[in-house]
């Protein structure tokens, strides 16, 4: 015992003498007149090298083991502060900073008078002409860089097993922080632009990446290609993240921010200044920072912000925006170069010691050379009736090193080579294999075994009241194996109707320039009456048509009855005429079998099956749209402009004899933003021409469980409505948290409001129960519009949303109300 206990005194005192020469200060640093916090503010002990930046909500922890007497605090456009110390204790500050106030002529300038009014005023003014997307016809080469690593990587991350044989692969940055790179690519894009008539020619140049699997391999089109100029301050609104902001140089900027002239510097040219800018109420989607305008022409030199209230935003801890821009011919304003700076808090994991959190840093850079505005001549492109194309160099993904040597407007630092060969050795690791197969798999559908991918994962087990439990296992090619040539399938089993399933399908992809695809598929399964291909207009990723899946079975509110037997054969030629406008024509032949529970009827005798043969074209069209290429396959991501889809089908029905009919049908999907809200909506429509037996008819897409489903009517059961015209109306309209952030007991929970709206209307001919009768389950309210309505909170702990959706219509078969919700990764 006593031999304990001395070792425990003796520890308690080295403990005792280690902490009184450790001094330790932590604190909160805010603007003393608005009091928002203040991020990336230099706090360091007196007289040392030793530092820290406040973190994106003014927090700070800092610590030296020696004493130390003060602690200075400053930023620009705040006046310093020093502090007193204690040593050997820990010592806590709120520290308010005043912004620094300038006397012009005697005058003291305030947020809303005097010359920094004037000068705003002016810019204003100037904007349209200063605006380099409103420059008629010019031409630029830029180069993008993308830079993503882990940072506050501690000594018990390091130490994990899976580092074992990668322990040189961490880095340290200048403040001596350890970090992890995971990510690095460049790419040099010359585009050229001309509005009238409008055309748009981006070449990219080179390429390379660099990063952890499917990073690596996949290119994301318009991210990396010169669909986005960067950051436009011009604009009134910055749209990012999924977001939008409002540009502290918008028109009414008056309206968001308060603005402080900070200083004035004499060039050659005249004068520019220096405007300090901070959010005039908390709660609005705004900026702090300064920006830089020339009187010559009042026009923008430089403009960095940084975005203070994060508690709306999904995941980013930290957002950070700047852009410089320069005169081309001396007169003309143009973008000169920009960054991206995002922290994203991705792992709730708390280090030891310094308690900060692992967070993922992107950095993305833009440097813009060779600019050329008011050219003569006009944009070619590869057929006249065009207006945008983004080609590939022949060679541009395999330039050398001497090549990026000489092509680089900025040369990369030692530290880039270190960075992608860290990335290399990470990416070899086992568990970081599993990781990234199991991150691919969330998006893909797939898990990736090598040259084969088990999946899809959702499809693999369900329940439903035909098949009792479903179970299937297939998967497909890789592309590994082959970037042109897939093969897939699968074989699935009905514990109740004791059936065997299954499907074979294979495609091949045209090593052409554009998007070139042959695919031929025979499946044996069973679906939903009424399934087919047209959900795939507004779910354009999802990997089958199919809504039939695990998710649905967890959650299902009522039993899944609406089945039926079918087996098809379907080929397929997707023909990509040119960025954002493709062709898929299909020809199939289907055989549908009477359900078990829906029996396919004619005046009351069972028709055991019908024949189809059909013809289909479909038109897709887009503008300006980010996908992204995995090999043989594609995922849509994104674009500001209305995405448009136009089916043209003809085909025979063979019931007690042929009946040719002829089907119609159109979609349209979009957003915009309203102000710092944003709107989704979608419309479909169509129109069937001669008889067709009721699996033919259009079956509005219902939603029979407790998820909240965008483009399906939630409040509406199965087979509850047939029509031959229609229309089908979604929208979706996103508050981003603007009333939530404003109250005071919720502000800080990082709820956004949603509400929703989905109407329908539709008919039908009574020609088409000369062919089938119609299922009993059919509403008397057929013909009548049906309308539903939704208020929704998302964002709750990040990951869910819950919706209470009233359904305004009259009903004998679906439900009133009810609550859905949905597991949902939006920043």
């Amino acid at each position: 015992m006593y031999n304990r206990f001395l070792l425990f005194f003796s520890s308690f005192l080295l403990t005792v003498q280690s902490f009184a020469q450790t001094t330790v200060a932590t604190g909160v640093v805010f603007d003393a007149e608005t009091h928002e916090a203040l991020p990336y503010v230099s706090v360091t002990f007196n007289k040392t090298t030793v530092g820290v930046m406040t973190d994106t909500v003014g927090r700070f922890r800092i610590e030296i083991k020696q004493p130390i007497d003060s602690l200075k605090i400053s930023t620009v456009g705040y006046e310093p502060k020093t502090l007193p110390l204690q040593n050997g204790v820990v010592n806590s500050f709120n520290i308010a900073l005043k912004p620094i106030v300038f006397a012009l002529n005697e005058i003291q300038v305030k947020p809303d008078e005097g010359p920094v009014r004037s000068l705003m005023r002016n810019f204003v003014t100037h904007k349209n002409r200063n605006n380099p997307d409103n420059i008629k016809n010019y031409a630029f080469r830029r180069y993008n860089r993308w830079n993503y690593q882990i940072n506050n990587v501690g000594d018990q991350m390091q130490s994990w097993r899976l580092f074992d044989k990668a322990q040189d692969a961490f880095q340290y940055d200048e403040n001596g922080r350890r970090f992890l790179p995971v990510y690095f690519s460049e790419q040099i894009v010359y585009n050229e632009i001309q509005n009238n008539p409008p055309r748009r020619k981006s070449t990219i140049e080179a390429d390379i990446t660099n990063g952890l699997g499917m990073l690596q391999d996949t290119e994301i089109a318009g991210f990396t290609s010169g669909l986005d100029n960067g950051i436009n301050f011009y604009n009134n609104t910055i749209q990012i993240l999924g977001h939008s902001f409002i540009s502290p140089a918008a028109d009414n900027g008056w309206f968001f921010y308060n603005y402080y002239l900070l200083d004035s510097v004499v060039t050659d040219a005249g004068k520019t200044f220096t405007v300090r800018f901070t959010p005039r109420r908390i709660g609005d989607n705004t900026f702090t920072g300064q920006m830089s305008v020339e009187d010559n022409y009042f026009s923008l030199v430089n403009v960095e912000a940084e975005l203070t209230n994060n508690n709306h935003l999904n995941f980013i801890k930290g957002l950070k925006l700047s852009s410089d821009y320069r005169l081309v011919n001396d007169s003309i304003p143009f973008f000169s170069k920009s960054e991206v700076t995002s922290i994203i808090d991705y792992m709730p994991v708390e280090l030891q010691k310094n308690n900060r959190r692992v967070e993922l840093q992107a950095v993305n850079s833009m440097i813009f050379s060779d600019v050329e505005v008011d050219r003569k001549e006009e944009v070619v492109l590869s057929h006249p009736r065009l207006t945008y194309e983004s080609v590939k160099e022949r060679q541009y993904n395999k330039r050398d090193s001497t090549y990026w040597l000489s092509a680089r407007p900025a040369g990369v630092h030692e530290d880039n080579v270190v960075f992608s060969a860290s990335i290399k050795k990470v990416n070899n690791l086992p568990v970081i294999k599993i990781l990234d197969n199991v991150a691919q798999m969330t998006i893909s559908g797939y898990y990736d075994l090598g040259q084969w991918e088990l999946g899809p994962y959702d499809y693999l087990f369900n329940l439903n009241e035909v098949e009792g439990k479903h179970l299937f296992i297939g998967g497909r090619t890789s592309s590994e194996l082959s970037e042109y040539f897939s093969l897939w399938g699968g074989v699935g089993y009905g514990t109740r109707n004791e059936q065997w399933l299954g499907r074979l399908g294979g495609g091949y992809m045209l090593p052409t320039p554009r998007r070139n695809l042959i695919k031929l598929e025979y499946s044996d399964d069973i679906v939903l009456i009424g399934e087919n291909e047209k959900i795939l207009m507004l779910y354009e990723n999802k990997q089958h048509t199919s809504e039939s899946n695990l998710v649905s079975s967890i959650f299902k509110r009522d039993k899944l009855d609406e089945l039926m037997h079918r087996r098809r054969i379907l080929g397929t030629l997707e023909k990509e005429i040119r960025t954002g406008f493709t062709i898929k024509s299909t020809a199939s032949y289907t055989t549908m079998y009477s359900p078990e529970f829906y029996p396919f009827t004619t005046s009351g005798v069972e028709v055991p099956s019908f024949d189809v043969s059909e013809l289909n074209f479909n038109f897709r069209w887009s503008w300006k749209e980010k996908f992204l290429d995995y090999g043989y396959r594609r995922m849509y991501m994104s674009t500001p402009y209305p995405i448009i889809n136009l089916s043209l089908a003809g085909g025979m029905a063979n019931i007690d004899g042929e009946q040719p009919y002829g089907r119609i049908h159109a979609s349209l999907k979009h957003f915009f933003y309203m102000g710092q809200m944003r709107m989704d909506y979608a419309f479909e429509g169509g129109w069937i021409v001669g008889s067709v037996p009721f699996p033919l008819l259009d079956i509005p897409r219902a939603n029979e469980t407790y998820g909240f489903q965008s483009y399906n009517f939630n409040m509406m059961n199965n087979l509850e409505f047939v029509h031959d015209r229609y229309l089908h109306t979604f929208v979706e309209y996103r508050l981003n948290g603007f009333v939530f952030k404003r109250l005071p007991l919720i502000k800080h929970l990082g709820l956004r409001e949603v509400l929703s709206v989905k109407a329908m209307v539709g008919q039908v001919s009574d020609r088409h129960k000369e062919l089938l009768d119609f299922p009993v389950s059919i509403s008397p309210y057929n013909s009548d519009p049906y309308s539903e309505v939704g208020v929704g909170v998302e964002n709750i702990l990040r990951f869910f949303r819950i919706d209470a959706v009233w359904r305004l219509s009259q009903s004998e078969m679906g439900p009133r109300f009810g609550l859905r919700g949905r597991m949902e990764i939006r920043i």
